[in-house]
Parts: C-alpha cells; sequence; structure tokens
C-alpha cells in the first residue's frame, strides 16, 4: 500500500512539473482567448499527465513522448494562425454577425448552434435587453459575444458633453496579504516609513493586517483592511 501511494506521489509530481513547463513553452492565453482547438489539447494534455499520475503501467518516456507532440501541436497551430490568414481561418474559424441592425439574422444562428434564448442571454449579459438597440452583435471565435450599439443608445461620456476628467492611470499595490511590495514603492519613490506613517494615521500597527493596500494614480494611499465585516465600510483613504 506505501509503495503505491509513493509511486502516486512521485508520478503525480512529475506530471505536474511536466504540465507546468510544457504551459509556460504554450504561453499565456485568457480562457475566452482560448479556440475550440487549444480547448481540447489543453484537456488532452492534462488528461494524460491525470493518467500518468495513477497508472502504474505508463513508462514516462511515452508520456513525456504524447504530452510534447501535443504541446508542439499546439505551438504550430498557434504560429500557424499568426502567420498565415488562410490557416487563421482553418484552425480559429471567422467572427458570425448574430444581429444587425436589431434584426436577428437566423442564418447565423443556424451555422454557431446557438438558439433564441442563448442570444437572448448573451445579450442580457452586456445589459441589451431590448435587441433593436444592437446594430451588430457578432460571435467571436473565442465564443465571446461582441455588441455594438446604435449610436442613439450609447451611453453618454464625459466626452460627447465636452466636460474635462483627471487622468486615471494604474494603481500600485503596495501591500498585499500582509506582505509589503517594496518594488513598487521604491518605484513610487515611497519608502517603509511612509508607509507606516500612513497605516499609523488609521490606527492600523502592522501590515499583517492589511488585505490589499495600493496607491492610485493620483498619489491616493486606499486600504483594506482584513477580517472586514459586510456591514462595516470595506475601503478607507488616508
Amino acid at each position: 500500500m506505501l509503495d503505491k501511494i509513493m509511486h502516486t506521489t512521485i508520478s503525480s509530481l512529475i506530471a505536474i512539473c511536466a504540465l507546468f513547463i510544457l504551459t509556460r513553452i504554450i504561453g499565456k492565453k485568457q480562457m475566452s482567448q482560448l479556440t475550440f482547438f487549444d480547448y481540447v489539447i489543453g484537456i488532452s494534455i492534462g488528461s494524460i499527465a491525470a493518467r500518468y499520475a495513477v497508472v502504474r503501467t505508463m513508462h514516462i518516456a511515452e508520456v513525456i513522448t504524447a504530452l510534447v507532440i501535443f504541446t508542439m501541436f499546439s505551438i504550430v497551430s498557434s504560429f500557424t494562425s499568426r502567420k498565415s490568414y488562410i490557416g487563421r481561418k482553418l484552425l480559429d474559424g471567422t467572427p458570425t454577425i448574430l444581429i444587425e441592425n436589431g434584426r436577428i439574422i437566423e442564418e447565423g444562428l443556424k451555422k454557431s448552434r446557438l438558439n433564441i434564448n442563448d442570444l437572448l442571454e448573451e445579450c442580457r449579459q452586456r445589459d441589451v435587453f431590448d435587441i433593436t438597440e444592437i446594430e451588430f452583435a457578432i460571435l467571436e471565435t473565442s465564443g465571446r459575444l461582441s455588441v455594438l450599439l446604435k449610436s442613439q443608445n450609447h451611453p453618454l461620456t464625459p466626452k460627447d458633453m465636452s466636460i474635462s476628467t483627471d487622468y486615471k492611470g494604474l494603481c500600485a499595490n503596495v501591500i498585499i496579504d500582509g506582505k509589503i511590495i517594496k518594488e513598487h514603492l521604491h518605484t513610487l519613490n515611497l519608502d517603509e516609513n511612509w508607509l507606516h506613517s500612513e497605516l499609523h494615521k488609521q490606527n492600523i500597527n502592522s501590515s499583517s493586517d492589511i488585505l490589499l493596500a495600493y496607491v492610485d494614480s493620483s498619489g491616493v494611499f486606499v486600504f483594506h483592511p482584513k477580517d472586514m465585516k459586510l456591514s462595516e465600510t470595506n475601503n478607507f483613504i488616508a
């Protein structure tokens, strides 16, 4: 029994390491950016690694060979999609128009194998409850629905009203899960003394009591303490 447990443990560690290395080689992609082919390759690689972890008859050389082959297919398909328009159409498909000028394109639904309820749900998830307000709704190759509202239904923006706004850039996290991010403080030309001073102003004695703290683009320090109750305010600005 102990021998089986040790074998499964070692095999699992090897499989996890192999998966980590191969996924780093394949590169980063958001789930919404995965094509159906990417999804199938990912499932296959995971299944091979998981099977190796529990099946004692599988040899490591066979597993690594299979994983490398599937990984190479993913890399080659990604390269082909970047370099060849025809290859991109073949591997990724093409976007499909589902709504045009407020009118549902039934042919597009059939091609995408979607029904009316699926389409209405996707529209609602994008805060559109009336199809007549849509100029175009396009199903992307990733499976995500892109919606372009008619010009008269666009939300009013400060630009439309000729109102100037302050610049909003990235926030710099300076504490995450109680740990001070010294590199970010250095980038902001700040130090730990400044940080502790800001915390003391709010009666916080230690950074370990902070879940998240950051400095926004206007230089305002914002922090979220740990163990906040739902009834309490969830952010403080010093």
